[in-house]
C-alpha cells in the first residue's frame, strides 16, 4: 500500500496534485493535459483524487525536458517508450526541422533589416550596384529629409526591399525605353490629349514601380519635372523641350481621369 500523500515523493510517498505541481514547476492544469493525452497514469485515492509516487516525478522531468526542446505530446509519448536507437532518430528529424526553421527566421530577419534600413536611408543598406538610378533622385538625403514620413517613402523601401538590383535594373531599364518613345512621339508632333499621347502618359505613370502614382500625383510629379531644374535637365537631354511636353501630356490624360489639373493633391 501507499503511504501518507502528504510526506514528499522523494522519501517514497505519494503527492497530490498541488503539491506535485509545486515540486515539479508545473501548472495543475498541464499535469491534467497530460494525463489526458496518455503521458501520465497517477493513481487515484479513495476519494478519486490523483496521487503521485517518484515514478511519476521521474516521468514528469522528462516530459519537460522534451516538451522544452520542443517535442508535441505524440513525441514525447513514442520518445517515452522507445530504445535510445529510435529516440535519437527522432532527434535527429526534429533537429534538422529545427535548422531549416532558424533559417527562415534568419532570412526573415535580413528582410526586416533591409526594410527598417531602406525606410531609415542607412546608407549601408540603401547602396545600389545601379548609379544611373540617381538621375532619378540625385540627392537621396534631400528625398528622405522632404519625405522620409510619407507613405511613398516607406512603399519605395518596400520596393527596394523586395527587389534585388536586377529586377531594379530591368525596371529602369522599362522606364528609360518609355522615355525614348516619349521622345520620339515629341519629335512626330503628337499632340497633347491625343490617344496616342494619352496611352504614353499611362505608360510613363505605370513606369514608376517604386510606390503606387495616383493620376493626381502623375499631375504634381509633372509639375516639378519642369520646376525642378534637374528633373527638367534630365527630360530636355533626351530632347530639348520634353520636360514641357511630358507635362502637357500627363495633364491631359489626368483631366480625361476627372482630375482638376490645376488644384491636383500628392494623396
Amino acid at each position: 500500500m501507499r503511504t501518507n500523500p502528504r510526506q514528499t515523493a522523494a522519501h517514497g510517498a505519494m503527492l497530490t496534485i498541488g503539491e506535485t505541481a509545486s515540486l515539479c514547476a508545473v501548472s495543475v492544469r498541464m499535469l491534467r493535459h497530460w494525463e489526458s493525452v496518455g503521458l501520465l497514469r497517477p493513481e487515484r485515492d479513495g476519494n478519486g483524487y490523483r496521487l503521485y509516487d517518484e515514478r511519476d516525478i521521474a516521468r514528469i522531468r522528462r516530459i519537460q525536458l522534451y516538451r522544452d526542446l520542443g517535442l508535441n505530446s505524440e513525441q514525447i509519448g513514442a520518445v517515452l517508450g522507445q530504445p535510445t536507437k529510435e529516440t535519437l532518430a527522432l532527434l535527429r528529424t526534429h533537429r534538422d526541422r529545427i535548422e531549416q526553421r532558424i533559417a527562415e527566421l534568419q532570412e526573415t530577419l535580413h528582410g526586416i533589416d533591409a526594410l527598417s534600413g531602406h525606410a531609415r536611408h542607412d546608407t549601408a543598406s540603401t547602396q545600389s550596384t545601379d548609379k544611373e538610378n540617381d538621375m532619378y533622385d540625385p540627392t537621396t538625403d534631400e528625398a528622405h529629409e522632404r519625405w522620409g514620413d510619407s507613405a511613398q517613402w516607406m512603399e519605395y523601401a518596400e520596393y527596394r526591399t523586395r527587389t534585388d538590383d536586377a529586377q531594379q535594373q530591368a525596371d529602369l531599364d522599362a522606364m528609360q525605353a518609355v522615355e525614348r518613345e516619349l521622345a520620339q512621339a515629341m519629335r512626330r508632333g503628337v499632340e497633347p490629349g491625343s490617344d496616342e499621347a494619352n496611352e504614353l502618359a499611362l505608360r510613363h505613370r505605370e513606369s514608376l514601380t517604386w510606390y503606387h502614382v495616383t493620376p493626381s500625383m502623375h499631375v504634381c510629379l509633372a509639375t516639378m519635372y519642369t520646376a525642378d531644374p534637374r528633373f527638367r535637365a534630365h527630360y530636355d537631354a533626351i530632347e530639348p523641350g520634353l520636360a514641357d511636353w511630358l507635362r502637357a501630356i500627363i495633364e491631359a490624360q489626368a483631366a480625361t481621369e476627372g482630375v482638376d489639373v490645376e488644384h491636383a493633391r500628392w494623396e
